[in-house]
């Protein structure tokens, strides 16, 4: 690239910041062409006229969670051991016949299917019958008592969100209570009761845990984000550093959370946050005031960021591509030739362009046009389509030489009128790409890709002609679970 095409695509955080904004990273503020700084000050703008308010952009920021810690909560909520040999209980409503059970918890393990957590713990457990006959002692007989013990299979479930205050949010439910397999070693028999009281076992272990769920939601909702999201949320208002003097600007706005997801041991709680993000200029570190953390919002659907950037290719570099295309160039109209020599562009007034052509041949002098900039997204090039003389400043030149103001050379300068802006654009590239790819903090890391920057607008102002882009793609932040 031309060390004369300066393109930082910055937004100033003040007007005055910008008369060099664009010097910042490339070339001093007084390398312009010759023509340029004689009648900018008259005729040009300072600066481009501030972009609109930066449209809100949409981050994802995935959070993965390790519920090994959730486990750990289910197992102070659920006590290990559930009824008891000496808590007797009637066989449905026959006096003469008891039962009492105990069983003892192994330890839950979890894995996560979709937004539902799935805890399983299983029960290992001792029964007895009592019968009382109407004449003699009571008799009892029992499963359980040697070293294969009947078990069950216990499963909770718990659909897994975040709450407004960033606080993990439960509602545990019995998702089964069975036998572990269809073995007989799974059953209890109870020969003296005349009856299998593995239903009713599984019955009163169902009680029994049913009384622990709103202290598993209990437990679970104590598990609180908020001093984690308060800390990525002021490490995303911080400005980040692209280069000398040229800062990005995430501007932070709110938090919104989608369904939460799972797959094996790991939650991922799919947060999004809404910015509007911007590049500034500013010789030190620009200030910023994101606010306290909000409260967590509802998903909507994201459409990625959008980031606008102004950028700035002088007029010396526009210069010199012209005089390129057309120095050496002939010209022929009425019968004479002239061969077109170095040309400039200058700034002039209503976002128009003054370009000065020299010539030698059968005529010498400098002619002037004016016309004003576009910009053609097919060759990504800019081009002066309109240019044509301009008799103001032409008047004497074109009395003494009337056969120059011909359709030929007016031609021959549209067509050839024009330079790159693509070195511009791709710098802009790939400054942003760096400024969004990079570490936050220890905690966070910020990645993106960029599908398209699209110009949006050219103006022509004292220093240069800026180059109004808007940079669109997606990008995430992921943060490592402490």
């Amino acid at each position: 690239m031309s060390s004369h095409d300066r393109y930082p695509l910055v937004r100033p955080r003040t007007p005055a910041l910008w008369a060099c904004a664009s010097a910042v990273l490339w070339t001093g503020c007084a390398n312009k062409s010759t023509a340029a700084a004689s009648v900018a000050s008259e005729v040009a703008d300072v600066a481009a006229p501030p972009p609109a308010a930066a449209p809100r952009s949409r981050f994802s920021v995935p959070l993965k969670y390790d519920f090994a810690g959730i486990l750990r909560v289910v197992e102070r909520s659920v006590p290990a051991t559930i009824g008891s040999m000496d808590s007797v209980r009637m066989v449905g409503n026959d006096s003469r016949r008891h039962y009492a059970f105990v069983a003892t918890r192994g330890p839950f393990t979890a894995f996560a299917d979709g937004d539902v957590l799935h805890l399983m713990a299983t029960v290992e457990y001792s029964a007895r019958g009592y019968y009382k006959p109407i004449v003699g002692p009571t008799l009892s007989a029992g499963c359980g008592g040697g070293a294969e013990k009947p078990r069950l299979l216990v499963e909770l479930t718990t659909p897994i969100t975040v709450s407004e205050d960033w606080r993990l949010v439960s509602h545990a439910e019995i998702e089964r209570v069975v036998p572990a397999t269809s073995e007989p070693r799974d059953r209890c028999d109870v020969s003296i009761l005349h009856r299998d009281v593995t239903e009713r076992v599984v019955s009163a272990a169902k009680d029994g845990l049913s009384r622990h769920l709103a202290d598993i939601d209990k437990r679970i909702g104590e598990v609180d984000f908020k001093g984690h999201a308060e800390d990525w949320w002021r490490l995303l208002g911080k400005p980040i550093r692209l280069s000398k003097d040229v800062w990005l600007v995430l501007g932070p706005e709110k938090l919104r959370i989608g369904h939460v997801q799972g797959q094996g041991s790991v939650l991922t709680v799919p947060v999004s946050l809404d910015a509007h993000p911007e590049i500034v200029t500013s010789a030190g570190q620009p200030s910023t005031n994101t606010g306290a953390l909000p409260q967590l919002g509802h998903d909507s659907i994201g459409n990625g960021f959008h980031i606008v950037m102004d950028g700035v290719i002088d007029y010396l570099a526009a210069s010199h591509a012209v005089t390129k295309a057309l120095a050496g160039k002939p010209v022929t109209t009425g019968g004479r030739t002239i061969r077109l020599g170095p040309v400039s562009v200058a700034p002039a007034a209503g976002g128009k362009l003054a370009l000065g052509v020299s010539f030698v041949g059968d005529a010498k002098g400098t002619i002037h046009l004016i016309g004003t900039p576009k910009y053609d997204p097919e060759l990504r090039v800019v081009t002066v389509p309109d240019v044509d003389f301009d008799l103001t400043t032409n008047n004497q030149l074109l009395q003494a030489y009337a056969w120059l103001q011909s359709d030929v050379l007016r031609s021959t300068l549209r067509r050839s009128a024009q330079w790159s802006a693509a070195p511009a654009i791709n710098r802009g590239r790939d400054l942003l790409r760096e400024g969004l790819n990079r570490r936050i903090g220890s905690v966070m890391k910020l990645s993106a890709k960029i599908d398209s920057v699209s110009v949006m607008g050219l103006y022509v102002t004292r220093d240069g002609l800026v180059v109004r882009g808007e940079a669109m793609g997606r990008a995430g932040v992921s943060v490592v679970q402490r």
